[in-house]
């Protein structure tokens, strides 16, 4: 099963409880953007990859952004468009990889937050996101992407893990280790009329370590400007290299 057909028939009908309290989150992720030196966005674009429920894009327009939001479930876009009360967002439901089809202007911000970078198919396209972004930002524009490192496997029983659980849902995911990706199978347990009801479904994350990020960032045009460890996922925060123009290889 692929990536959008995992979230369509099983993780984006539950997405939401997973992640936790909603204006949590967004508080947290402005707190974020203000210590990374992103609090002002006046007059600013920004657009976010795979935006989901919209924790990441809620926050930028409370810093004053003007939102382009990219995503392919309904499930999860039609609670965020529910939330958006005169936000100055726009979503936009398509595969990110194709954002350059809705390009109107050129974004200052462009952020893929939250492990989506891992939910590509390859390497090799996780390389052209990141030139394309390159390409698409405006000069000393930045690029902020946050994944989980997955390249210590895990054995054993150590794959099996608790991921949250209440009075009516259990999650568990377990992984399986293969050379380039993990198999992701997240297994619920739903009660339903007083009964417990399995459902499972899995699909790839890709394993790359913050180096082999921070490599093709520098290869797309981008300085790295930092690299830092937030409750065990990686956020790379990334600045267009001055001078450098759409054509850029």
């Amino acid at each position: 099963m692929n990536v959008k057909e995992h979230y369509d028939s099983h993780l984006g009908n539950f997405y939401s409880w997973m992640i936790g309290d909603y204006e949590t989150l967004v508080s947290d992720n402005i707190s974020f953007f203000d210590s990374h030196n992103m609090g002002d966005g006046k007059g600013k674009t920004a657009f976010d990859f795979g935006c989901g429920n919209g924790v990441h894009s809620m926050a930028l327009t409370h810093l004053g952004y003007s939102v382009v939001a990219f995503d392919f479930n309904k499930q999860l876009l039609n609670e965020f468009r529910s939330r958006i009360h005169g936000g100055n967002v726009a979503i936009v439901e398509t595969d990110f990889m194709d954002f350059e089809k809705h390009l109107s202007v050129k974004p200052d911000l462009i952020i893929c937050m939250g492990d989506t970078i891992t939910h590509l198919n390859n390497k090799s396209d996780i390389e052209l996101i990141i030139q394309k972004s390159c390409n698409a930002l405006n000069e000393k524009g930045q690029l902020i992407i946050s994944f989980r490192d997955l390249t210590v496997p895990l054995t054993g029983t150590g794959r099996f893990l608790p991921v949250k659980s209440d009075d009516s849902r259990i999650l568990t995911c377990f992984l399986e280790f293969y050379d380039d990706y993990v198999m992701v199978h997240d297994l619920l347990h739903e009660r339903e009329n007083g009964t417990w009801v399995q459902k499972i479904s899995s699909y790839k994350k890709l394993r790359i370590s913050g180096e082999e990020m921070k490599g093709m960032l520098t290869a797309a045009g981008f300085d790295v400007v930092s690299m830092e460890v937030i409750s065990r996922m990686i956020y790379v925060t990334a600045a267009k290299k001055p001078g450098l123009d759409n054509n850029y290889k």
